[in-house]
């Protein structure tokens, strides 16, 4: 299947959106999904969808160049030919190093995304019309703007990442919109979360020193594995009121995060904002980005060994893989 250029540009998900493209046993079957309803984060869009592609030959990987400017002398409606579009050019600054940075343009009526190159962008060509532009570090919003697009035209938009990045005492996997790194992470866009081939999911402890992210799940579940516990061993100089943030990258049934760091417990945060669908299981961690911050008061840490306790809450339930959950993305101290 060959997707050329813009052919998502009237589906919805943004950059990262992954959905169900092929499955099978005995037989195969390929889809393109345009609005599968599947872990939807934003409205539909309608329209023209494409073009695209189905290639059949001995099995080689098909060219990825397409040429279907034919499209335009077909009378198509709702085809815009590359001389009715533009582009949005610029810059890019203050995105932390080491992280792939993509540049997404949206309204309610087409979606685009580039990968930048450098410290410089530039946009497919797009349908004219009013954009809301964002920045990504990774997967990770980080920045956000606004552009005007015009047939034949090029805007500028100069873009800055806005991310607050503390002085950490400890961390626990990368703040980029993703669980990479983490236990079975690998594996969970061709493996079921029960496929045996799945390491252990838990509860596990994790040892701040010592033991490595690819040893914290990447997905909490509440029937499965809540209760996930960190330890660590703090010095008088590192005590004192301090603030936990725990990123997620999606909710299930409402799932969401409570902290008990010793003998406090924080409260229960409001429910993320839900996604009528299944996530996880489905192959993807791509929900809502959502950062959840717990004040560690005063006195709650002492010097020595300190536990702090995770487990999903939700006024939901469900059967093992099918409970409330959540996927992280990252787990920060400062």
């Amino acid at each position: 299947m060959v997707l050329p250029g813009t052919a998502y540009e009237t589906s919805s998900g943004g950059p990262f959106m992954r959905d169900i493209n092929n499955q099978g046993s005995s037989q195969q079957e390929l889809y393109w999904y345009m609005n599968s309803g599947h872990e939807q984060t934003e409205s539909f869009r309608t329209g023209f969808f494409g073009p695209y592609a189905l290639v059949f030959n001995s099995g080689s990987t098909p060219s990825a160049s397409l040429d279907t400017s034919f499209f335009g002398s077909l009378g198509v409606t709702g085809y815009v030919g590359s001389s009715s579009r533009g582009k949005v050019t610029g810059s890019i600054s203050n995105v932390q190093s080491g992280y792939t940075v993509v540049v997404g343009f949206k309204n309610s009526a087409q979606q685009y995304w580039t990968t930048a190159s450098g410290s410089s962008y530039t946009s497919p060509l797009m349908k004219p019309g009013t954009y809301t532009v964002t920045l990504f570090k990774g997967e990770l919003e980080v920045g956000t703007g606004s552009a005007s697009v015009s047939a034949g035209g090029t805007t500028t938009v100069n873009l800055s990442s806005n991310e607050y990045i503390p002085n950490a005492l400890w961390s626990i996997g990368n703040s980029d919109g993703t669980p990479k790194g983490f236990l079975n992470a690998d594996k969970i866009e061709t493996m079921h979360p029960s496929d045996s081939r799945m390491s252990s999911w838990g509860p596990v402890t994790y040892t701040i020193g010592s033991s490595s992210a690819s040893s914290w799940p990447m997905a909490q579940f509440i029937s499965v594995n809540n209760g996930n516990k960190i330890v660590w061993t703090a010095s008088s100089s590192q005590i004192g009121a301090r603030t936990l943030v725990i990123r997620i990258t999606s909710s299930f049934a409402s799932g969401r995060p409570v902290v008990t760091v010793n003998s406090w417990t924080s409260s229960t945060p409001a429910a993320p904002t839900k996604i009528d669908s299944r996530g996880v299981t489905r192959g993807t961690w791509r929900g809502n980005n959502q950062a959840f911050t717990y004040s560690i008061p005063s006195g709650t840490l002492i010097a020595g060994k300190n536990t702090f306790t995770i487990n999903v809450a939700s006024g939901s339930s469900g059967d093992t893989f099918l409970s409330p959950n959540i996927v992280y993305d990252s787990i920060v101290l400062y």
